[in-house]
């Protein structure tokens, strides 16, 4: 399954590879050629990057990718990254790269900024 065949360590790899596909060269990361350029490049195998392109395109992906993508919007949701904080019975919605500070400080943490690359 998903989760089995792409670690937490090569999922990271994989989004920050995504992120600067779309953002640095202008490329259309929603193309399965362009999530495997990605996936190479962090190092998963060509029978993971298989596996997952196969389960990308099953309906439980597609219904999990339908429910995720109407909870964000029931949340007003605009872009990524964006965080739900459930604070004694509240959710405020964090939307941004920078509002990690804030929502640190609305859960009682100090944010002590981003840890290093793996």
């Amino acid at each position: 399954m998903f989760h089995k065949v792409c670690r937490e360590v090569q999922m990271e790899q994989v989004s920050r590879e995504l992120w600067r596909r779309i953002w640095s060269e202008d490329k259309d990361i929603t193309q399965p050629a362009s999530l495997s350029q990605a996936a190479v490049k962090a190092g998963l195998s060509d029978s993971d990057i298989k596996e997952l392109l196969e389960l990308s395109d099953t309906d439980e992906i597609k219904d999990k990718l339908r429910n995720t993508t109407q909870a964000a919007l029931d949340y007003r949701g605009c872009g990524l990254p964006m965080m739900v904080c459930h604070v004694n019975g509240k959710k405020e919605m964090f939307f941004g790269a920078d509002r990690f500070e804030l929502m640190a400080d609305s859960i009682g943490e100090k944010w002590l900024g981003p840890q290093p690359q793996r």
